[in-house]
């Protein structure tokens, strides 16, 4: 029952996180880890179950199996923090560890051997795979799965060590059946069952975790150009004005000049072509910029709040922006003959202002520079 108990239970997070992927399909790393599961379950079957019936066979196939679904797993894992692994030598170990399973049937009978390699190959690859996922662990779920997969990978070599008795190197299926109940059996199989539960759990907990974040994004996030919405910009932009206290807070706001004209010459579609080529040039901006935040306030209009800079570099920033957006082609066809225009509103935030007032302020300014003739800059203090 022990043993069966531990491809059920990889069989039920498989179609879980497959479940769940169906339904948030954004989450694409699920895939790798509902069939990272779904391999481990069918390589501990096909060892209990002896399938196939060849010894030599069943020891190499059931390896392929067990290395295919660490390597998928680690693969998951990594993915789920936007890291990836070192394919190439994850090859070479996984070719170690099938190779060294393979001799030691085929070319020299030891089944010590085989349980050897295929134990310490695993957990060197999900150790590495734990130290690879570290340095991304900040929130507490994940530092919680990464000691988890830590343990895990560890547990593999004093487990081996302590409990494997000197197996008879035979070629016997009543012999081999036998063995399944020795000590090592029962502590390999208590193991896996206590860390599959066990990652498994923190694993659909940290999903949960990634579904709420990926509403909040889809909630804060304009959909269009990729750029945070108001909603979004204003959570932001507060926790980015408590983080810089002692600096002074700016604010850009600008429009695109005439663009009802540019809808109604080039369609919707050319419109939509502008407003997300600003969207790429905002996030340059960001990437560039230190302590930028940007967004799309809707229609045409658009914000930046930086932290920092004094009027002179606020102003050039400013104008960078401007300058940028006259020279950029945008769209395909007709468009791209086209000069975009913006026009700006710059101010400063006042010490005890909230950002509500300043963005009010920054829009007078903005429709100002309107008035004035359209793609230029108007400054609170100019």
């Amino acid at each position: 029952m022990l043993a069966f108990s531990v491809p059920v239970i990889a069989f039920f997070f498989s179609v879980l996180f497959f479940g769940i992927w169906t339904r948030w399909k954004m989450l694409r790393y699920l895939l790798w880890l509902a069939s990272a599961f779904l391999l481990f379950g069918v390589a501990f079957l096909s060892q209990i179950l002896l399938i196939p019936r060849n010894l030599g066979i069943n020891s190499v196939v059931s390896t392929v199996f067990y290395t295919s679904a660490t390597l998928v797993f680690a693969e998951g894992v990594l993915r789920r923090l936007e890291l990836r692994s070192n394919r190439l030598f994850n090859f070479a170990v996984a070719l170690f560890i099938v190779a060294g399973s393979a001799y030691f049937y085929y070319g020299v009978l030891w089944l010590d051997g085989r349980v050897y390699v295929l134990n310490f190959g695993l957990a060197f690859l999900l150790l590495v795979t734990a130290l690879r996922m570290r340095k991304e662990a900040h929130r507490f779920l994940d530092r919680s799965l990464f000691w988890a997969l830590l343990l895990f990978a560890l547990q593999f070599f004093p487990r081996t060590v302590f409990s494997v008795e000197h197996l008879e190197d035979t070629q016997d299926i009543a012999i081999i059946r036998r063995m399944m109940e020795f000590r090592f059996s029962v502590w390999l199989n208590l193991s896996l069952l206590v860390f599959m539960v066990l990652i498994g759990l923190l694993l659909l907990t940290a999903i949960g975790a990634d579904i709420i974040a990926a509403l909040h994004q889809k909630a804060t996030t304009d959909s269009l150009t990729g750029l945070l919405n108001r909603r979004g910009f204003e959570e932001l932009a507060e926790r980015q004005t408590a983080k810089a206290k002692d600096q002074v807070q700016s604010l850009i706001l600008f429009d695109i000049d005439d663009f009802k004209s540019i809808n109604d010459l080039y369609g919707h579609h050319g419109g939509d072509a502008v407003l997300s080529q600003i969207g790429s040039l905002l996030r340059e901006f960001v990437h560039e910029a230190d302590a930028a935040s940007v967004a799309r306030f809707g229609g045409e209009e658009f914000a930046v709040l930086l932290s920092g800079l004094n009027q002179s570099q606020l102003y050039r920033a400013a104008e960078g922006l401007r300058e940028e957006i006259a020279s950029t082609e945008f769209g395909e066809g007709n468009l791209n003959e086209r000069t975009v225009t913006a026009s700006f509103g710059v101010v400063e935030i006042n010490a005890g202002e909230s950002l509500e007032q300043a963005l009010r302020r920054a829009d007078d300014l903005l429709y100002a520079a309107k008035r004035a003739g359209k793609n230029r800059i108007v400054a609170d203090w100019i």
